[in-house]
């Protein structure tokens, strides 16, 4: 089994720019219904961004509300990960200064943490960027697997009967 951690642009882009409706469209939705979850996961700090995005009535909300389950909380051992990803002065630029002062969520060492433990694929619509502290970035530092929002959404088409 293969579990995906969800990086909050995917998540986004899902609930802002994919559509609901139509029949080969109803059926992806279906699909990431189904492991949303299990091999469909993400971090509460995605959780957290995701929350000051949209409006508590807005329906993208309501829908990550409904799947409130699917956003861990990071365990000790994350924790630890965590630490030793902020040991590195270059990946500590993944926090910007922003969102420190406003304090503001920022959801990728707890990805890359998560899916270092549970050995998962994170989704971003990131690219690797050299000498930057961008969520490719880390996972590679990390040795974390990642993949495009396009190969997630081939992979999800592919598991449709």
């Amino acid at each position: 089994m293969m579990v995906f951690l969800l990086d909050t642009c995917v998540l986004r882009k899902l609930l802002d720019h994919f559509p609901k409706q139509g029949t080969y469209f109803t059926k992806v939705w279906q699909k990431i219904e189904e492991l949303a979850g299990s091999e469909i996961i993400s971090v509460d700090e995605c959780y957290n961004e995701i929350e000051k995005h949209y409006d508590q009535n807005n329906k993208n909300m309501t829908w990550v509300n409904k799947h409130k389950d699917m956003f861990l909380n990071p365990t000790n051992e994350e924790s630890l990960i965590i630490k030793s990803i902020f040991s590195s002065k270059k990946l500590q630029e993944s926090i910007h200064l922003k969102n420190i002062l406003e304090n503001r969520p920022s959801a990728d060492v707890y990805l890359v943490a998560k899916a270092k433990v549970l050995e998962a694929t994170i989704v971003t619509t990131e690219s690797f960027k050299p000498n930057s502290a961008q969520l490719p970035n880390i996972c590679e530092a990390v040795g974390v697997a990642y993949t495009s929002y396009d190969d997630f959404m081939e992979i999800i088409s592919s598991m449709i009967e």
